[in-house]
């Protein structure tokens, strides 16, 4: 026994500091880049070398390798990009050229990998690299390689670039594919509302500038060398996807602590003010978030605020880094339009597509579209459901400005739609508005706590793997009921299907039976329609005031029917009293009455086109 105890007394603190470890470092995976990059301010040019270390995880064995190669997006106007986007993304035109240009790829044995490797897999765009290998990699077997490269970079656009001295360095290495488990390589052109989609790894990255640049990167910086005029910094993140940074001579640095993280906020020099509404969001975002979704997995994050003239850079995330956007000033009355909208944003991709890592290119949704979902919801908890999307001069709750935008435009892919699918304003509309307001009708409509309890258990279930819809659909069904998920997520998200309500009939007279001195009858029917079958009420008001509610059941199908006897006239009717459905393009049709006390679809119609447009149009 005392054995026994002398060993458990043992073992206890290394189990504490076990537990106490961060999660992104507990297993850093099959997968780990390594890269030396130099950065050339002038030429706008970084010089690479990254080694490779890839573990086939399949069931299959591995004759090819392929590589994204996102860069050569904009080596001409005939890619798929630019001729998807007709050289415009978000609203800035692209202004030049950038492209990588891989020269050299060995594996191990120093065999040469580039002579049978074809980059042209769709004619005149070059993102994809096929490499097939001269010995097939069995299941669960590696292979080390040597890439040598230098990414040139536009003017900064669609993620990526420079603008004068300021560089946002994205997209840029030789980045494997992800092969799925059943051996089908997931390797796909870069397309102008597809985003990314690859294994966790191990990045290890040295970032090589002129010593007045201040770098913010993935991962946390463990070492800093600086000679003949430059800087050598040397980050490292285990368990991301993705690495990314930011150069520029010009940074102001502000570092705080949120939820047990180290924060450094980089912005341009004058804009303090503006700083104060970042850091407030990140405070409260890294409490709302890990509360919701499960705790902030890594020890630091970097969060940038990009220079005026650099807006093609803003409001996009990669693993434990993101650009937020604009305005350079306070806005605190304008939540929706303000800091904190692309700040939440993109830290809420912290979890919906950094820990959760989703397919962005096949189900956009499942980053763009919770992220959204959970933005609004951070915003409501900062400054209240009525007031989370505008403040002044009227109060406008976020969700509202979403319904708006997401039946702007009819016949709009679903949401649950490969990005491909998308044109234009499409995406904003579906992909990002049109799945938070399911979500939040859904909310609305059963209740906060089951919802939380179901988005979490998705969150938690699956952080460091690559979920699907079928996925989300399962932990809804686990949390509400068996079928759930066909029957509301579903129609709403795959078909597009809507929920309208109406109010067909309403009359309210004295009762002609004979039987009976006085009192009333209401005759109502009241009608939905679109695929989406929501439980709602009808809520009638009386002569004095006094109110009660009918049930619209979901099993009571499109139509319900009530004759209602009362001892007091019926004045008024209105349907979905509570404004739990926000999936009907408008609530005008829901009442009826002496005294309707009729809401239009929007009196402010021009004011919430321009701030969803804003809304859904910066944050990626």
């Amino acid at each position: 026994m005392r054995a026994l105890l002398t060993l458990l007394l043992t073992l206890l603190p290394l189990l504490a500091l076990a537990l106490a470890a961060p999660a992104a470092a507990q297993a850093p995976g099959a997968h780990h880049y390594t890269i030396e990059a130099r950065l050339d301010p002038v030429a706008h040019a970084v010089d690479g070398r990254a080694t490779i270390h890839w573990t086939n995880e399949s069931t299959a064995p591995a004759d090819e390798l392929f590589f994204h190669l996102y860069l050569n997006a904009f080596a001409s106007r005939n890619t798929v990009f630019m001729r998807g986007s007709r050289g415009v993304s978000r609203g800035n035109e692209a202004a030049g050229e950038g492209r990588i240009i891989v020269s050299s790829l060995v594996d191990s044995d120093g065999t040469d990998l580039l002579a049978g490797a074809d980059d042209e897999l769709i004619p005149d765009d070059h993102t994809q690299l096929r490499v097939p290998l001269p010995t097939p990699i069995p299941p669960g077997g590696e292979i080390d390689l040597e890439v040598t490269f230098r990414a040139e970079l536009p003017p900064v656009f669609a993620r990526a670039g420079y603008r004068r001295s300021f560089h946002a360095v994205a997209q840029w290495f030789p980045k494997l594919a992800r092969r799925e488990t059943d051996g089908t390589w997931r390797s796909f052109p870069y397309h102008p509302h597809g985003e990314f989609y690859a294994d966790f790894a191990r990045y290890e990255i040295e970032v090589d500038t002129p010593e007045e640049f201040v770098v913010g990167a993935t991962g946390a910086m463990v070492h800093e060398a600086r000679a003949d005029g430059r800087v050598v910094r040397r980050f490292v993140a285990d368990r991301v996807h993705d690495t990314a940074f930011i150069a520029w001579d010009q940074f102001q640095e502000t570092t705080f602590e949120a939820s047990g993280v180290a924060v450094r906020l980089l912005y341009p020099p004058g804009y303090e003010d503006a700083v104060v509404a970042h850091q407030q969001t990140v405070e409260a975002g890294l409490a709302h978030f890990g509360a919701l979704l499960g705790p902030y997995a890594y020890d630091y994050l970097t969060v940038v605020v990009p220079p005026r003239g650099a807006k093609g850079a803003a409001g996009m995330e990669y693993p434990t880094l993101f650009l937020t956007a604009g305005p350079y000033y306070s806005l605190a009355a304008f939540p929706a339009i303000g800091q904190q909208s692309v700040t939440a944003h993109e830290l809420g991709h912290q979890w919906f597509q950094g820990m959760v890592a989703t397919d962005e290119d096949q189900s956009p949704f499942l980053d763009e579209g919770l992220t959204q979902w959970i933005t609004g919801d951070l915003l409501r908890s900062m400054h209240g459901p009525r007031r989370s999307g505008l403040a002044w001069p009227i109060a406008i709750d976020f969700f509202e400005l979403m319904r708006f935008a997401s039946f702007r435009g009819a016949g709009d892919p679903p949401p649950n739609s490969p990005a491909a699918s998308f044109h234009g304003t499409e995406y904003g509309r579906s992909v990002y508005a049109r799945t938070s307001v399911a979500l939040e009708t859904v909310h609305r409509t059963w209740g906060r706590r089951r919802f939380t309890r179901a988005l979490g258990h998705y969150a938690r279930t699956h952080r460091f793997d690559h979920p699907t819809p079928r996925d989300l659909y399962a932990a809804f069904d686990r949390h509400y009921y068996r079928g759930f998920s066909a029957a509301v997520l579903a129609p709403a998200l795959d078909e597009g299907a809507h929920a309208s309500l109406t109010l067909r009939h309403f009359d309210s007279r004295p009762n002609d039976d004979a039987e009976r001195e006085d009192g009333y009858v209401t005759d109502i029917l009241a009608l939905r329609r679109g695929g989406v079958m929501l439980p709602t009420w009808v809520e009638l008001t009386y002569a004095d005031g006094r109110r009660t509610r009918l049930p619209f059941p979901a099993s009571a199908g499109e139509a319900l029917a009530v004759t209602h006897e009362s001892s007091q006239e019926v004045i008024g009717a209105r349907l979905d009293p509570d404004g739990h459905d926000l999936l009907d393009a408008t609530v005008r049709d829901r009442r009826a009455g002496k005294s309707p006390e009729t809401k239009s679809q929007s009196p402010f119609g021009w004011l919430l086109h321009l701030l969803t447009l804003v809304t859904v149009g910066v944050a990626a």
